[in-house]
C-alpha cells in the first residue's frame, strides 16, 4: 500500500512537513471516522494521536501518495516512535471515493 494519511505534525504546512516532502509524493484531502487526543506521557507529550472507531465523527487530514513509501517505512516508524502503532484504515476522500491507507494510531500507554 503506497499512501499514508496524516492529520498531525506531517501535514502540509505543518512543523514535521519537511519529512514527507524529502520523500515526494502526492497530497489529497481526505478524512477517517476517529477522535484526536493529545499524548500526555513520554516523549512525545502535547502532539495528537488518532483513536479510530467508526462511530466516531470524522477527522480532516491528508491522504499522502507516493510509491517511494515502502522504502521510508522504517524511517517514518522510527520518526513517530513508540507512542503510535502504524495500521491499516478506510479513508475518505474529498469526493465520496473510499480507499485503504496506512496510518498511525496512539499505542495505549502501558502500564507499569
Amino acid at each position: 500500500m503506497n499512501q499514508l494519511f496524516v492529520y498531525g505534525t506531517l501535514c502540509p504546512n505543518r512543523e514535521n512537513a519537511h519529512i514527507l516532502g524529502g520523500i515526494g509524493g502526492d497530497w489529497q484531502k481526505a478524512s477517517v471516522h476517529g477522535t484526536i487526543h493529545i499524548l500526555d506521557w513520554g516523549p512525545d507529550q502535547g502532539l495528537p494521536a488518532i483513536v479510530l472507531n467508526e462511530q466516531d465523527p470524522l477527522v480532516d487530514g491528508y491522504l499522502f501518495i507516493t510509491e517511494k513509501l515502502e522504502q521510508n517505512w522504517q524511517m517514518l516508524d522510527d520518526f513517530e516512535g513508540f507512542q503510535y502503532k502504524r495500521i491499516s484504515v478506510e479513508v475518505i476522500l474529498e469526493s465520496g471515493e473510499k480507499t485503504d491507507a496506512w496510518t498511525y494510531v496512539m499505542k495505549p500507554q502501558e502500564s507499569k
